[in-house]
């Protein structure tokens, strides 16, 4: 897998190859295999952050070199510790324990190799095979014995800090991703609470518009007919019609100036920003899957709204109360009449709650299905929290999914 580095990021790596091959030939290449094993190791620490799968296979394959080869260890060697912390650091889980399993491995072939050659090669193996048989190679305070932990703790020690160092860059990301939800629920319920003050404003509104031209009806109607016997009259009626009048548009003026500051609100999420979500919580350490049965259809925009907040609570719920390191399920069913889409997700606990403050978790996910003219319905499925919701296909002012 290749991982999306920024330029710096390139430029630093690039540098440090550079920096690595520079230093090396200060020493200077005795031979043309000791040039290759250092051009491998520079090769690797460039990819290290790029592919640490690539980095790991260009390493082992240069150290099989300089094995082959008999070169003695080099200077350049010292570029696997890096790349065993990149597969700790940035590979992916069967990268991860490659790594790990290459701690050991590679601790026992550096140790094996250094033992050859301090006994005289080849020609001289016979002794370092009878140390071993007899046991006197494992004996505590051995070259061998001490050249193995060595080795061990430093490439285990390097191995160990990237893993370290993934964890917590996913806790970080996972709490950020948390926070941000929380935010955007935060500004989903002051979202609520001003529609509730525009209804009421609406409300005030109508009673405002509907009583005074009521009065205005009333006046016009009885000056109409009074104007020939009283004129009098006429004329109070008339003097009430403007007063009425202009009460009614300054009450009119003080409700649309309330109203005027939300008629400029921004574009809802549709099906379409249903990916940038689910993009988002992978990042912050969720495993999710999608699948699709049927063939997609065009929903309203109402129906669209209410799948995304449902989605993104439920996902956002799995980050707060659930099991994260199962796989979470998204699978959408689509009909001609219908749209059914499920969320399902690992349990932490079998007593774990999804309910949260007013307007969040279930009672706001339930909220929402309703007014689009839906069902909900939520619980547990064997070891597995699902959150189902069937919609009406309507259509009108949407784009097709």
């Amino acid at each position: 897998m290749i991982r999306i580095l920024s330029r710096r990021q390139l430029t630093v790596d690039a540098a440090i190859a550079v920096v690595l091959l520079l230093a090396r030939s200060v020493l200077g290449y005795d031979t043309y295999v000791v040039f290759w094993v250092a051009v491998g190791m520079a090769v690797a620490l460039l990819v290290r952050r790029l592919s640490p799968a690539v980095a790991l296979s260009v390493a082992w394959c240069t150290v099989a070199v300089q094995l082959a080869s008999g070169s003695p260890p080099d200077v350049a060697n010292v570029a696997i510790l890096p790349v065993l912390y990149a597969t700790g650091a940035y590979g992916p889980r069967l990268v991860c324990w490659l790594g790990l399993a290459s701690v050991p491995v590679g601790a026992a072939v550096a140790t094996v190799y250094v033992l050859i050659l301090q006994s005289g090669g080849l020609d001289n193996l016979a002794g370092l095979v009878l140390q071993v048989r007899t046991g006197e190679a494992f004996q505590p305070g051995a070259p061998g014995v001490i050249g193995f932990t060595s080795a061990l703790a430093l490439f285990g020690l390097s191995w160990a800090l990237g893993l370290l160092a993934s964890t917590w860059g996913k806790a970080r990301a996972g709490s950020a991703a948390l926070l941000a939800a929380e935010a955007e629920q935060a500004a989903a319920l002051r979202e609520v609470a001003v529609e509730q003050e525009r209804t009421r404003i609406a409300r005030d509104m109508h009673d405002v518009v509907a009583h005074s031209l009521a009065v205005v009806i009333a006046q016009a109607d009885g000056g109409r007919y009074a104007r020939a016997a009283n004129p009098e009259a006429a004329d109070e009626a008339f003097r009430t019609i403007a007063t009425t009048a202009r009460e009614a548009l300054g009450d009119v003026r003080v409700l649309l100036r309330q109203l005027r500051s939300k008629d400029t609100a921004g574009p809802q999420p549709t099906m379409e920003d249903l990916d940038r979500l689910v993009d988002q919580l992978r990042a912050a350490g969720l495993t999710i899957e999608r699948a699709d049965e049927g063939q997609p259809v065009r929903l309203g925009s109402g129906q669209q709204l209410a799948i995304y907040r449902v989605v993104q609570e439920s996902l956002t719920n799995v980050l707060r109360h659930g099991d994260s390191s199962e796989s979470v399920i998204i699978r959408f069913t689509w009909t001609d009449t219908a749209v059914e889409f499920a969320v399902a997700s690992g349990l932490r606990s079998p007593r774990t709650s999804l309910t949260g403050p007013p307007g969040h978790g279930l009672d706001g996910m339930r909220e929402r299905a309703i007014l689009a003219g839906g069902t909900f319905d939520a619980g547990v499925r064997g070891d597995r929290f699902v959150v189902r919701v069937s919609l009406p296909v309507v259509t009108g002012g949407a784009t097709p999914v």
